[in-house]
């Protein structure tokens, strides 16, 4: 039998070190579950808050792409989606039924301007849907903008949320471990104090 048997032994503390070990293990591998549980909840956060802002994200990318495209050269694509919108024909049939009554009222019709208005009309209808096209993308790309923003501050807290919560779960280890080698020097000095009689 060794000296810190013997001492446990003398002392009566062998049975206090065996609970004061059980209830710390106990608590520790319930702190571990709860951090555990905390770093899945907020994996799954990332997740959710991921899923809210990104259509916003891709929306905001594609818009700005457009735009960019439209201002480097490539207007075709905004100027046919101009084009093939209900509201082209809608305006430029209404236009073309304001010019003809106003050609008919002040004889306009035997002169020359009335197929320039009416030329002018498609061409301002266009200019008008591409110009609130621009506008509709720009705020879109804005909006993109915007949560792009707030996703990646978002992103921040909870990554350094997990970073807490994954040192706290090492902090549970190591505290462990400090706490028991506190215990055992405090129980070896105490059994050695009432072993050698405190001399």
């Amino acid at each position: 039998m060794g000296i810190f048997s013997s001492v446990m032994k003398f002392t009566g503390l062998g049975n206090l070190d065996k609970l004061t070990r059980t209830g710390a293990t106990a608590a520790a591998r319930d702190a571990k579950a709860a951090g555990a549980t905390t770093l899945a909840e907020q994996q799954a956060l990332r997740e959710e808050i991921g899923g809210i802002y990104d259509p916003r994200m891709q929306a905001g990318n594609q818009a700005f792409g457009e735009i960019t495209d439209f201002y480097g050269g490539n207007q075709q694509a905004i100027i046919d989606q101009a084009q093939a919108s209900p509201f082209m024909s809608s305006l430029v049939a209404a236009g073309e039924e304001g010019i003809a009554r106003n050609a008919q009222m002040t004889g306009g019709l035997r002169t020359g301007t009335t197929q320039e208005n009416l030329a002018g009309n498609q061409q301002n209808v266009l200019m008008g849907l591409v110009n609130q096209i621009l506008q509709g993308k720009q705020g879109i790309a804005q909006a993109g903008f915007g949560a792009t923003d707030a996703y990646t501050n978002a992103m921040q807290n909870i990554i350094a949320g997990q970073g807490n919560t994954r040192g706290q779960i090492a902090n549970v280890d190591i505290n462990r471990a400090a706490q028991r080698g506190n215990m055992l020097s405090g129980l070896v000095n105490a059994g050695v104090s009432a072993y050698t009689g405190g001399v």
